[in-house]
């Protein structure tokens, strides 16, 4: 996770620390130029509240900051798009359309990359296995993502409820208890629904899983653990969802493979065998071939 990322997820703040870290996320080259003692007459904030919020991003100093907000300048001056809400022009052929495209892709899995943290990862898979059900609430088109994560782990066995219309997730929440996991997807936290359903998993002691954004302020605070989305895509300024829906994809098929990789082999011969019932083909060829394959 780079800086400025770390910087947008700082809680408990006081007041002249956030206001120094708005300013730092507004003016992050002005903040790199000027000297330390400058810092108290440009930002009206003292030097100790500096170095306080430098330690609380696990730094040691001035210069290792700068170091760092330096260093996440430069990657976001070379990704490949430079505006993710708007990567087509007016005027772009078919072609420039298909590359344009394919680079938000590309940008979106290495920014979800960045900000992946593989213990929490293997923390919810672990949650995942030990739960007794899976349910994953989620709102206007990222449902559609969760139909397809649901679809996934029936095909190991592994039920998965999602719920549709808001009197069902109300329903399920109510319903919910410290055995059910539960899986929040929303981008930013806007929605009422969403922190409601929230506070009713909390009052139901049901462990919650939330997948948002950086800029969810709002729910992160009922979460057991947090999976950031990529975040540069702007909630309603922008021609579509393309980043949203590819970094969505992408936490899902993780959270897919991380609990599919637990028991590979079995899991691998439950689709297998799925397969064969539903479709009546024999795929004993198949079971085998998988057999002699050295282990991943």
């Amino acid at each position: 996770m780079n800086i400025l990322t770390m910087l947008q997820n700082l809680d408990g703040l006081t007041s002249t620390e956030a206001r120094l870290t708005e300013y730092i996320l507004k003016n992050p080259l002005e903040f790199i130029s000027i000297s330390p003692k400058e810092i108290p007459t440009k930002v009206f904030v003292s030097l100790p509240t500096v170095y306080r919020l430098i330690h609380k991003l696990g730094l040691n100093g001035i210069n290792d900051f700068k170091l760092e907000l330096k260093s996440a300048l430069r990657n976001e001056s070379e990704a490949l798009v430079k505006n993710v809400n708007f990567p087509i022009d007016p005027l772009a052929s078919v072609n420039e359309i298909l590359l344009r495209l394919k680079d938000v892709y590309e940008y979106t899995i290495a920014d979800t990359l960045e900000t992946a943290i593989p213990a929490t990862l293997f923390q919810v898979s672990e949650l995942m296995a030990s739960c007794s059900a899976i349910d994953v609430y989620a709102f206007a088109g990222n449902i559609f993502f969760a139909d397809n994560f649901k679809f996934q782990m029936q095909e190991i066995g592994v039920n998965v409820n999602v719920p549709h219309v808001d009197y069902m997730q109300k329903l399920t929440a109510g319903n919910s208890d410290s055995t059910h996991l539960s899986i929040v997807i929303s981008f930013a936290g806007r929605a009422n629904a969403s922190e409601m359903l929230c506070k009713i998993l909390k009052d139901r002691r049901s462990p919650i899983v939330l997948i948002a954004s950086t800029q969810n302020k709002t729910l992160t605070r009922y979460a057991k653990h947090v999976i950031y989305m990529s975040s540069y895509e702007d909630h309603y300024q922008k021609i579509s969802s393309f980043s949203t829906r590819m970094t969505l994809l992408y936490i899902l098929d993780t959270l897919y493979a991380v609990y599919f990789s637990r028991h590979y082999r079995d899991n691998v011969q439950k689709k297998l065998k799925t397969y064969e019932l539903l479709h009546g083909f024999d795929t004993r060829i198949l079971r085998d071939n998988q057999r002699t394959k050295p282990n991943p």
